[in-house]
């Protein structure tokens, strides 16, 4: 059978431009049949994901509720000590920094965990005896959580424990019956809706981060009704359920509404397969809670992919490269807030894929364009720098972060089928994940 090839936007050189760097359409190498497949894998794995992240919500909270009301309650009127925790990787991003933002904006004395937190330690966050570790980790196993934990045990402190394995090292640690936030629930039955050929691709820990991020959403949305609400315990208990499930079906129509657009899916895909084999850098740019919930995780896959892809945070110095003509800019802003950054972007030569809820100033300078519905207002496209330094913060779930765990779920689903286009399994991706800790 013949193998037709894509017709793709691309930059090119020496042509006339008004204002921006011109682009024509050209065949490039990739397979369209292939390119379709990876279409129809990306969405198959958007959707499995929210419909598992469901179930293993659902699970949760109907077997261990008892416990989850207990766990409310203690974090609502903990008064011995600070608030820390421990996790590495996604858990980090999706699962701790999730649940300790929202306790600061509570006013609940937590420490926020850096990235850098295991190569510069915050001299305000050291550990006393009265404090409470709160420990995100899928396997249990994980070296550095589990050694705060058992340090923090040996001088005092609580140490509540969130884990897919209440047989590990970690469970054992816990001063309360530790959580078990089940991974995989039901998984078999909801993988027989999908032919062979276009499963759904969740590698490593996918499904149990995605639900640490709707359940610290749910968890914070319950606590805000006993400490701002003055509910009780068990309504807070039923509002952070019925908050994790509403924002997963709000992520389902979403999600749809953007692959809706399979043109501009395909344009995302086509151009990431790309920068793989090209090695030509990625940079991402997101701030706040986008970046933690949707874009930080995301990158942290596309580095997994064994000869990985070169990636850039723009405005980030750690991890921020200079852009060149040629490369691409993944902008992820529900209110079009990045488009200042990927303004400049643009200007410099680099392709710009926007993904936003509205046709705002981002999406006008997006070439390829990807709405993702979500977020309502239209007060926040103003600086985000100022914004934060004003004390400004996002609504409570499921208002406040449709757009980003949406756009989660979406990029998730992305990678998906960048990765079989590319054909990687799970196991080539263990060869890429971090093996120092």
């Amino acid at each position: 059978m013949r193998i037709q090839s894509l017709i793709l936007s691309c930059y090119v050189e020496g042509l006339p431009r008004v204002g921006h760097v011109s682009l024509i359409n050209v065949r490039v190498p990739i397979r369209k049949d292939d390119m379709e497949r990876a279409l129809i894998i990306a969405q198959n794995t958007t959707r499995y994901l929210i419909d598992q992240a469901a179930e293993n919500i659902k699970y949760t909270f109907e077997t261990q509720r008892e416990k989850l009301v207990h766990f409310l309650d203690f974090l609502a009127n903990y008064d011995r000590g600070r608030i820390h925790f421990a996790a590495r990787g996604r858990s980090l991003y999706l699962g701790a920094r999730t649940l300790a933002d929202r306790l600061i904006q509570l006013g609940i004395n937590a420490v926020y965990p850096t990235l850098e937190q295991y190569v510069v330690y915050d001299p305000n966050a050291y550990l006393s005896k009265g404090d409470m570790i709160i420990c995100f980790s899928t396997s249990g196993k994980t070296m550095k959580v589990v050694k705060k934990a058992k340090f923090g045990r040996e001088i005092g402190c609580e140490v509540v424990v969130i884990t897919g394995n209440l047989d590990s090292p970690l469970a054992s640690l816990a001063t309360k019956s530790p959580i078990f936030l089940h991974p995989k629930h039901n998984s078999a039955r909801l993988l027989q809706d999908y032919e062979e050929e276009f499963k759904p691709i969740t590698p490593l820990g996918t499904t149990s981060e995605f639900t640490q991020l709707i359940f610290s959403e749910a968890i914070s949305r319950g606590l805000k009704e006993i400490i701002e609400e003055s509910q009780d315990t068990e309504k807070a208990y039923e509002v952070s359920l019925e908050t994790a499930l509403e924002l997963l079906n709000r992520a389902k129509r979403n999600t749809k509404v953007a692959y809706s657009h399979r043109e501009e899916v395909k344009e995302f895909l086509a151009n990431l397969i790309l920068k793989y084999y090209s090695q030509q850098t990625v940079h991402f740019c997101a701030r706040g809670k986008t970046f933690n919930m949707a874009v930080g995780p995301f990158k942290m896959r596309l580095d997994q992919i064994p000869h990985a892809f070169v990636t850039s945070i723009l405005d980030f110095e750690p991890l921020n490269r200079p852009v060149r003509k040629g490369q691409l800019t993944i902008a992820v802003s529900g209110s079009g807030g990045a488009y200042t950054i990927a303004k400049m972007a643009k200007e410099m030569g680099s392709m710009v894929i926007g993904i936003t809820s509205s046709k705002n100033q981002l999406w006008e300078i997006s070439d390829v364009k990807i709405l993702v519905p979500g977020r309502k207002d239209s007060e926040n496209t103003t600086d985000w720098d100022i914004r934060q330094w004003k004390g400004w913060r996002a609504d409570f779930a499921p208002d406040g972060t449709e757009f980003e765990v949406s756009a989660a779920a979406f990029l998730e689903g992305i990678f998906g089928g960048l990765v079989a286009y590319i054909g990687i399994e799970e196991k080539d991706m263990r060869e890429g994940h971090a093996n120092i800790e």
